[in-house]
């Protein structure tokens, strides 16, 4: 039985593309985000959203331990 192993995808680093937002169609050439929450114990939580239409386009959340 042979293994492979495989990588999902590579991650390159594009200057020269601006991307899209997925509900509107503007271009982002910045994204505008919003937190909650302090870093320490429960830990921050931003969301990311569109500058132009002001929809949602992602959520993180960070802890310092």
């Amino acid at each position: 039985m042979t293994t492979t192993q495989r990588t999902p995808w590579a991650l390159v680093d594009r200057t020269d593309l601006v991307p899209l937002c997925p509900h509107c169609d503007a271009q982002l050439d910045e994204i505008y985000r919003r937190g909650t929450g302090f870093p320490l114990g429960q830990g921050r939580t931003l969301v990311y959203f569109c500058p132009r239409c002001h929809k949602v386009l992602g959520f993180a959340q960070g802890r310092v331990l």
